[in-house]
């Protein structure tokens, strides 16, 4: 295995394939989740990422002596998600109004969606996802993405260094995990534990402490030993996608924080300068092609599929039929939405980190 000369510490062509076919894997599992049953265990790998890579960005402002413009963060998150979503609901929700026999339903699931809410409509006697119950997950991004600048805002007016940045972290992480545990002892449902963000801020927060040291465990990395440990590593999270359990409430206890600690340490084989099978893997064409529409990939799977299963009954037989039906009509939709929702409003986004004298960064929210 080689080192990439071209390595940027802007942007990482793996962490955008994974992404892509992780959104994939979401989709198959939608279908059926028989066929897919840990896809769910994704998840984790999800928030890792958005956490490493949004602390990226804001720590390098809090180390550059810039801080952390709290306005143009939240402008250029809502950029860059905001377009095609609103696409995706407007249109979707259209399509549905000829479909289902009581739109209100529909009409609240667009608006929980538009506002980032839809995930504490969830925690408690959720039965049956709407159109739009992907959704959940960019809620929790959104959240983490509302809360998570105005911590490093504060780490840098406390003049706070890296070690007692990444102290604090540990703390968060650790109190999330006790909290989580907590909920458990007081009986909460499977639900509270996978909708809420503060079960889940420690995926963030480990791909945070990811962001902090980064330039040294990239140094790291690259060496023979830690390349094979980390492979392993990335070998295990995906013993846990394809053997855990994440709709038991089991997968709380060990195997969701398992989960965590492999996912970031994937991150970090991805993210590394040394070119390995699974970075050579997510690097492929397809897998680039696939992770930069993963966003509109993620908005468009669920309502189609749905849309598709309140106009007939699909039973087991047929599934692997709405399948063939399901992944080509997204992959177009996306194509779409991302050529003419998506790339418009990156662009701007580009002009505006320009003129504050930001990196701009192009990323993708988490799906599930």
């Amino acid at each position: 295995m080689s080192v990439s000369k071209n390595h940027s510490p802007l942007y990482f062509p793996a962490l955008d394939g994974v992404r892509g076919w992780m959104a994939l894997g979401v989709l198959v599992a939608h279908v059926h989740l028989a066929w897919f049953p840990g896809a769910m265990v994704l998840m984790e790998l999800f928030f890792v990422i958005s956490g490493f890579l949004i602390t990226s960005i804001v720590w390098r402002g809090v180390q550059g002596g810039a801080g952390v413009d709290l306005l143009v963060f939240w402008q250029r998150r809502l950029q860059r998600l905001m377009p095609a979503l609103v696409c995706v609901v407007a249109l979707c929700s259209v399509v549905a109004w000829t479909v289902v026999p009581d739109f209100g339903v529909v009409a609240r699931d667009a608006l929980q969606t538009l506002l980032y809410y839809s995930n504490f409509t969830k925690l408690y006697n959720y039965i049956y996802p709407g159109p739009f119950a992907q959704s959940w997950s960019l809620a929790v991004e959104e959240q983490f993405y509302l809360l998570w600048p105005v911590l490093f805002f504060a780490f840098y007016k406390g003049h706070l260094r890296r070690w007692q940045a990444a102290s604090v972290l540990v703390a968060l992480a650790l109190a999330c995990m006790a909290w989580r545990y907590h909920l458990i002892a007081q009986g909460a449902p499977w639900s509270r534990l996978y909708y809420a963000l503060d079960t889940r801020m420690d995926a963030f927060v480990v791909g945070g402490l990811l962001a902090l040291w980064y330039p040294r465990l990239s140094a790291w990395s690259q060496g023979r030993w830690a390349h094979g440990l980390l492979s392993l590593a990335a070998c295990a999270f995906l013993v846990l996608v394809l053997w855990g359990t994440p709709k038991e409430l089991a997968y709380f206890y060990w195997q969701q924080t398992a989960a965590v600690l492999t996912a970031a340490l994937l991150v970090l084989l991805l993210a590394s300068p040394r070119v390995g099978m699974f970075q050579w893997l997510c690097s492929l064409p397809v897998s680039k092609f696939l992770g930069r529409r993963c966003y509109s990939l993620y908005l468009w799977h669920w309502p189609v599929i749905w849309i598709l299963l309140m106009l007939r009954p699909w039973p087991e037989a047929d599934k692997p039929w709405l399948l063939a039906l399901v992944l080509p009509l997204t992959v177009l939709l996306s194509m779409g939405s991302y050529r003419w929702c998506e790339r418009p409003f990156m662009r701007q986004r580009r002009a505006l980190a320009q003129a504050a004298q930001a990196p701009a960064l192009a990323l993708a929210p988490g799906v599930a």
